[in-house]
């Protein structure tokens, strides 16, 4: 197994890990960047800055905490605001130009916004920002391609670097580090059906857990709304619901507008309650073919559609589908996880040496989530976290002895051979043929729990049988050995969606009430009294949950370092 070591290890090569990771290398550090995958940020559409002439920074923070619904921590809250007009700037100086109208910028209004918030780099902000900071830093960084973590290493209390994979090579890796920054992205991967990509799973959670961070709000996970179910070739895709403030509508499958039941704002209303609606619709058997509704943007126009989203035009013209003249199937798909690690207002988790910035963060967007929020959380905390894990790397040095980056010994469940295949007792994952369909069948009956127990609407009864399951397939997947290096990786990756499924499950049953994007059939109405449910290792390592009542300092038990 070699072993590489570096200042400040980034864990994640989307938006949130190239921005820590440069923070880190202007402030002299040695950055190594780990990453499998970019997530989400190549599909941020754009981004909220209050630009506006009536809008302000203000606005979009009281817009935000009102999204949250009580449960946003403000610090967050006020961190992504506050820094919103600066990630404008950043953006310019890495030499794009944001969507002009006239003499001012295009925006869009997202869903939750008071005023159009969501500025654009043509219709692809994601993309163009990660492709200008590969080459600002071109050489300036120790880049690992097909190099995924899957466990952090910790020593007295702290987190010195992590454990890998090298896709490539087939070898295990270990990074040691002085400061690690958990930049990988969220979770919802784990749900057999999401707008997720194949590189978004479980891991920031499990290892972040397991490591001994605090977790909250792991069960507030926003569905989007306008997933699509069919055709199949874009099955998971989502439609920016910015169309519903410029004429797109939700039918029916007897082609009623159902949302202008619920009140004259139509589709107009958060995602929380748009996809509970859209469930109802689903479930009182008025759902489409395919199990959705139907998305109608004919009353926009090709002329609009051509002019602010020519991308989704674009993506069902190449299957067959005339947007400006067909209506297309939309069901309510996991799309983004709002809860995850704990952190201040500078990325520090609870434990120290680590950081998080991006979607593994939880305590940001509370129970809701505003539309045009998440890619720039991505800039603003991953920008946060890579300056607060430089200044801790740098002072780690500076003082020597156990926090100067030296490695923890990895610490899978059994002896680590020379070839890096990790042997555990128990019973072999491969059948002869270099296929470990054993874990195929692990990952469906955790597919098949999430699906039915933790989706739009759930209940006591369901989540108890989901953690059942869920813990049974764990002690499964606990007795299996790695056949090779490659398996061995597989059942490590597939033991941490077991893990953040589970904490998925006992938060939701943890919250006895129905807040923003979590509804209890069971408990249909919020609590009176406000809290948030935080998770942690207890003492035999089982998850300790905790209800904090809300009221004081929203910190509370996520205060880092």
């Amino acid at each position: 197994m070699r072993t590489v070591t570096t200042d400040c290890l980034v864990i994640g090569g989307g938006l949130a890990g190239l921005i820590a990771a440069r923070e880190a290398v202007r402030a002299g550090m040695r950055a190594t960047l780990l990453y499998d995958g970019a997530g989400a940020s190549p599909w941020v559409h754009g981004i909220n800055i209050p630009v506006h002439p009536e809008d302000s920074v203000e606005s979009f923070l009281m817009d935000t905490l009102a999204s949250g619904q009580g449960v946003s921590d403000p610090a967050l809250a006020e961190a992504l605001c506050n820094d919103a007009p600066a990630m404008k700037s950043e953006i310019e100086r890495l030499g794009l130009a944001f969507n002009r109208e006239g003499d001012g910028y295009q925006l869009l209004r997202p869903l939750g916004a008071s005023y159009p918030r969501v500025m654009s780099v043509g219709n692809d902000t994601g993309a163009a920002v990660l492709a200008a900071l590969r080459v600002e830093m071109k050489g300036k960084l120790d880049e690992r391609p097909g190099v995924r973590a899957v466990r952090l290493l910790s020593e007295n209390g702290a987190v010195h670097g992590a454990q890998a994979f090298d896709r490539h090579t087939g070898e295990w890796l270990t990074v040691a580090a002085s400061a690690t920054v958990l930049a990988c992205g969220g979770f919802c991967g784990i749900y057999p059906f999401s707008t997720n990509k194949r590189d978004s799973g479980g891991d920031g959670v499990a290892m972040a857990f397991q490591a001994g961070a605090a977790l909250r709000d792991m069960e507030f996970i926003q569905f989007e709304p306008s997933g699509a179910v069919w055709p199949e070739a874009l099955r998971g895709t989502s439609i920016i619901t910015t169309m519903f403030f410029e004429g797109a509508v939700l039918r029916n499958r007897s082609g009623e507008r159902f949302m202008l039941r619920y009140g004259p704002e139509g589709e107009r209303v958060g995602k929380d309650v748009l996809s509970m609606r859209i469930a109802a619709e689903v479930g009182a058997g008025q759902g489409t073919a395919y199990g959705g509704v139907y998305f109608d943007a004919t009353a926009m126009g090709r002329e609009e559609l051509t002019r602010l989203y020519p991308s989704y035009l674009k993506r069902y013209q190449d299957v067959g589908i005339d947007l400006a003249r067909e209506w297309v199937e939309l069901a309510p798909v996991p799309h983004t996880s709002l809860g995850g690690v704990c952190i201040d207002a500078h990325g520090a988790t609870t434990v120290r040496g680590l950081f998080a910035c991006g979607e593994v963060i939880g305590g940001l967007h509370g129970a809701n989530r505003i539309g045009g929020s998440a890619g720039l959380e991505t800039l603003v905390f991953g920008r946060r976290a890579g300056r607060a894990a430089a200044a801790y790397a740098a002072a780690a040095m500076g003082r020597g002895g156990e926090e100067n980056g030296a490695p923890a010994q990895p610490a899978p469940q059994g002896e680590v051979l020379a070839d890096g295949v990790v042997k555990v007792p128990g019973a072999d994952i491969s059948d002869g043929n270099g296929d470990p369909p054993v874990l195929a069948r692990i990952r469906k009956t955790l597919g098949e729990a999430l699906q039915n127990s933790a989706g739009v609407l759930r209940e006591r009864a369901g989540l108890e049988n989901a953690l059942r399951t869920l813990g049974r397939a764990r002690e499964a997947l606990s007795v299996l050995t790695g056949g090779s290096a490659r398996e061995a990786f597989r059942r490590d990756r597939l033991q941490n969606d077991l893990t953040a499924a589970l904490l998925v499950c006992t938060a939701a049953l943890a919250r006895e009430d129905s807040l923003g994007c979590h509804i209890r059939s069971d408990f249909p109405i919020q609590n009176p009294k406000p809290y948030r449910v935080t998770l942690s290792q207890g003492e035999d390592r089982a998850v300790a949950v905790r209800r904090e009542p809300l009221g004081r300092p929203s910190t509370g038990g996520c205060q880092a370092q």
